[in-house]
């Protein structure tokens, strides 16, 4: 049920994929993982998240942080709320403190490129293309094929942008190579 609702939520599909994130929390609870339960709160989170309910997100995130102390999902879920807490809020100074200092407490690779990424996407929305720049070519070592074609994207738009069309000629490249 937890891979199920992984797939129906990439595919944009969150009522979907919150039934299953129920399903799968079910057998995490009785099976007292609570790793598993706190992952499976996280995806419900992501998915109202994405279906723009923050307050159902917010619920559910704090349900993560309390259900399990792992790093990894703290780290994670702290990066869905300093979006919408604080970036989507306005208070992007807090945001980026946030996200700027728990870079320094994350050792899985994966979690890291995610939050280079968001932080690049960040100052890319904000116009800060130097700064962009940087967070997003960090982001490029990910493993995840179509992550990379997200972050060679935003690098095009980038370059776009600020009007370097050899660059940005570079990473649309990159991207359909990647597609």
């Amino acid at each position: 049920y937890t891979r199920l609702s992984e797939i129906f939520y990439d595919a944009n599909f969150c009522d979907i994929s919150i039934i299953n994130c129920k399903k799968a929390l079910d057998y995490s609870i009785i099976l007292n993982n609570t790793l598993s339960t706190a992952r499976t709160y996280k995806c419900i989170g992501y998915s109202y998240q994405l279906l723009n309910n923050v307050d159902s997100a917010l619920y559910y995130y704090d349900k993560s942080l309390k259900t399990s102390e792992d790093i990894n999902n703290k780290l994670d879920v702290e990066k869905c709320i300093a979006l919408i807490m604080y970036y989507s809020k306005g208070e992007k100074d807090s945001a980026y403190v946030l996200l700027k200092n728990n870079l320094n407490k994350i050792d899985n690779e994966n979690v890291r490129y995610s939050y280079h990424y968001t932080i690049g996407d960040m100052f890319y929305v904000d116009k800060k293309y130097d700064s962009a720049l940087y967070y997003l070519k960090e982001s490029l070592d990910d493993s995840i094929i179509i992550k990379n074609v997200a972050f060679t994207t935003t690098l095009s738009a980038i370059y776009d942008s600020v009007g370097d069309y050899e660059k940005r000629a570079y990473y649309d490249n990159l991207s359909s190579k990647l597609f």
